[in-house]
Protein backbone atom coordinates (compact mmCIF):
# COMPACT_ATOMS: atom_id res chain seq x y z
CA UNK A 1 0.00 0.00 0.00
CA UNK A 2 1.78 3.43 -1.12
CA UNK A 3 1.57 6.63 0.59
CA UNK A 4 -1.30 8.04 -1.03
CA UNK A 5 -3.45 5.41 -0.51
CA UNK A 6 -2.92 5.53 2.96
CA UNK A 7 -3.83 8.95 3.39
CA UNK A 8 -6.45 8.33 1.28
CA UNK A 9 -7.66 5.61 3.90
CA UNK A 10 -6.84 7.86 7.20
CA UNK A 11 -9.20 10.58 5.85
CA UNK A 12 -12.04 7.98 5.21
CA UNK A 13 -11.49 6.88 8.58
CA UNK A 14 -11.21 10.30 10.13
CA UNK A 15 -14.42 11.25 8.38
CA UNK A 16 -16.46 8.28 9.47
CA UNK A 17 -15.05 8.83 13.05
CA UNK A 18 -16.66 12.05 12.65
CA UNK A 19 -19.80 10.90 11.53
CA UNK A 20 -20.37 8.21 13.88
CA UNK A 21 -19.58 10.29 17.08
CA UNK A 22 -22.43 12.48 16.16
CA UNK A 23 -24.46 9.27 15.64
CA UNK A 24 -23.75 8.18 18.82
CA UNK A 25 -24.21 11.21 20.33
CA UNK A 26 -27.89 11.30 18.47
CA UNK A 27 -28.66 7.61 19.75
CA UNK A 28 -27.72 8.50 23.30
CA UNK A 29 -30.17 11.08 23.53
CA UNK A 30 -32.83 8.75 21.25
CA UNK A 31 -32.06 5.82 24.13
CA UNK A 32 -33.15 8.10 27.48
CA UNK A 33 -35.87 6.61 29.32
CA UNK A 34 -38.94 8.06 28.69
CA UNK A 35 -40.54 9.68 31.82
CA UNK A 36 -43.45 8.27 33.46
CA UNK A 37 -45.60 11.49 33.83
CA UNK A 38 -45.65 11.88 30.18
CA UNK A 39 -49.11 11.57 29.16
CA UNK A 40 -48.93 9.72 25.85
CA UNK A 41 -51.16 6.84 24.91
CA UNK A 42 -50.58 2.88 25.32
CA UNK A 43 -49.91 2.31 21.77
CA UNK A 44 -47.17 5.65 21.58
CA UNK A 45 -45.55 4.02 24.91
CA UNK A 46 -45.18 0.65 23.28
CA UNK A 47 -43.60 2.35 19.75
CA UNK A 48 -41.73 4.25 22.50
CA UNK A 49 -40.53 0.65 23.85
CA UNK A 50 -40.14 -0.64 20.62
CA UNK A 51 -37.94 2.14 18.63
CA UNK A 52 -36.15 2.07 21.89
CA UNK A 53 -34.59 -1.42 21.80
CA UNK A 54 -33.85 -0.56 18.09
CA UNK A 55 -32.09 2.75 18.88
CA UNK A 56 -30.06 0.78 21.77
CA UNK A 57 -28.90 -1.92 19.64
CA UNK A 58 -27.94 0.90 17.05
CA UNK A 59 -26.28 2.52 19.25
CA UNK A 60 -24.11 -0.40 20.59
CA UNK A 61 -23.06 -1.65 17.31
CA UNK A 62 -22.21 2.27 16.44
CA UNK A 63 -19.93 2.37 19.37
CA UNK A 64 -18.56 -0.92 18.63
CA UNK A 65 -17.37 0.45 14.74
CA UNK A 66 -16.47 3.83 16.65
CA UNK A 67 -13.57 1.66 18.65
CA UNK A 68 -12.68 -0.19 15.68
CA UNK A 69 -12.00 2.95 13.68
CA UNK A 70 -9.95 4.43 16.33
CA UNK A 71 -8.28 1.41 16.62
CA UNK A 72 -7.11 1.31 12.91
CA UNK A 73 -6.34 4.73 13.04
CA UNK A 74 -3.91 4.41 15.78
CA UNK A 75 -2.24 1.73 13.61
CA UNK A 76 -2.31 3.37 10.07
CA UNK A 77 1.61 4.21 10.12
CA UNK A 78 2.79 0.29 11.83
CA UNK A 79 3.11 -2.14 9.60
CA UNK A 80 0.35 -3.80 10.80
CA UNK A 81 -2.13 -1.80 9.09
CA UNK A 82 -4.07 -3.27 6.05
CA UNK A 83 -3.14 -6.53 7.11
CA UNK A 84 -5.97 -9.53 7.50
CA UNK A 85 -6.03 -10.37 10.89
CA UNK A 86 -6.86 -13.88 9.81
CA UNK A 87 -3.93 -14.92 6.98
CA UNK A 88 -1.78 -11.84 7.42
CA UNK A 89 -2.11 -11.30 3.52
CA UNK A 90 -2.90 -6.98 2.61
CA UNK A 91 -6.76 -6.01 2.70
CA UNK A 92 -7.37 -4.35 -0.92
CA UNK A 93 -6.93 -0.71 -0.31
CA UNK A 94 -10.68 -0.51 -2.09
CA UNK A 95 -12.08 -2.77 0.17
CA UNK A 96 -10.66 -0.10 3.38
CA UNK A 97 -11.84 3.05 1.55
CA UNK A 98 -15.31 1.15 1.62
CA UNK A 99 -15.30 -0.37 5.17
CA UNK A 100 -12.28 1.36 6.92
CA UNK A 101 -13.53 -0.77 9.75
CA UNK A 102 -12.69 -4.10 8.27
CA UNK A 103 -9.80 -6.32 9.28
CA UNK A 104 -10.01 -9.24 6.90
CA UNK A 105 -9.41 -9.13 3.29
CA UNK A 106 -12.32 -10.16 1.35
CA UNK A 107 -11.28 -13.96 1.17
CA UNK A 108 -11.55 -14.52 5.31
CA UNK A 109 -14.07 -12.18 5.80
CA UNK A 110 -16.17 -14.88 3.40
CA UNK A 111 -15.43 -17.74 5.54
Amino acid sequence: MDINEKKEIRTAIEEKIVELEQRVQDLTVATKPMGLDNAVGRLSRMDYINNKTIDEANLRASEQKLEALRRWLDLIDTEKFGKCSRCGNEINPKRLLFMPESTRCIHCAGK
